[in-house]
């Protein structure tokens, strides 16, 4: 007799699971992921550490920014031969010990600027990098106002009583500037006019308006000495005419102009010093 339920079937038979093995094909693909998620971020990395060095080479050690040209404006050869040792000077430094001048990207401007200044005394020095490896500097100098006349030396002088340029004698014929000679006992101080810039001044408004008043008098110099407040005209004839610098010149001017064409007439030309300091007192021999 066989009874149901009491002996196992096929069906029934128990399955042994220690045997198999079991996968989760979920669990496989997130592996997966993980594993080229690291590759691609190690090579991420590489590529920007690549990258981070060819930016500092190319900033501090290649070439590609070195300054090789340096073009100057608005100076003479002597200035503009010093000028670029001042720069090739600063070229040879670093800005905080790391920042090579010699590199456009880390060139001061300011620096070479107040340097040009200390030595210079410029109304404007405009610097300009022009990329990738040119420097510009343009000079302007202050308006020029006469040539002054130094021992054997002669050079443009400006507003302020600088000498900008050194000038060849040769050169003064027909020269725009009127020619003031230095016979004080102040002597220049590196580009310093020692005597007072109003002397400088006072003779190109004196040179302008003298040109203007059509007087019949041959203008050869201007003379400068230890006289207080004054400047000496000195003709071509031999004449000195001493002028008040504190004094009008139009009235100075109108005074020379009646004695010489109302007073003296043709004795003018015999006389050998005329003083027109004293306001309409004046003394002539």
């Amino acid at each position: 007799m066989v009874l149901f339920g009491d002996y196992p079937t096929k069906r029934h038979l128990p399955i042994d699971y220690h045997e198999k093995k079991l996968e989760n094909p979920f669990y496989r693909r997130r592996e997966r992921i993980i594993s080229l998620a690291g590759v691609k971020g190690k090579l991420i990395l590489s590529a920007s550490a690549i990258f981070l060095l060819f930016i500092i080479w190319l900033i501090f050690i290649s070439p590609f920014w070195g300054i090789r040209n340096i073009a100057l404006n608005g100076v003479d050869q002597a200035s503009a031969a010093d000028i670029r040792d001042l720069i090739g000077a600063q070229l040879q430094t670093r800005s905080f010990l790391i920042l090579p001048q010699s590199n456009l990207l880390f060139f001061s401007e300011k620096k070479i600027a107040a340097v040009l200044r200390s030595k210079y005394h410029f109304q404007q020095i405009i610097i300009k990098k022009n990329w990738p490896n040119s420097l510009s500097v343009t000079i302007v100098n202050k308006p020029l106002i006469c040539v002054w006349n130094e021992g054997d030396k002669y050079y443009y002088a400006d507003t302020d009583g600088y000498a900008v340029e050194e000038i060849n004698p040769l050169d003064l014929k027909n020269n725009k500037y009127p020619l003031l000679v230095n016979n004080s006992s102040l002597r220049m101080y590196g580009n310093r006019i020692a005597v007072d810039p109003s002397y400088l001044n006072f003779t190109a408004a004196l040179y302008d308006k003298f040109s203007q008043a059509a007087l019949g008098i041959d203008l050869d110099h201007f003379i400068v000495d230890d006289e207080v407040d004054t400047v000496k005209l000195a003709t071509k004839e031999g004449l000195t005419i001493d002028f008040n610098t504190k004094d009008d010149i139009d009235k100075q001017l109108s005074n020379l102009s009646i004695l010489k064409n109302q007073k003296l007439k043709d004795q003018f030309a015999k006389e050998k010093m005329i003083d027109l300091r004293f306001g309409d007192k004046i003394y002539y021999q």
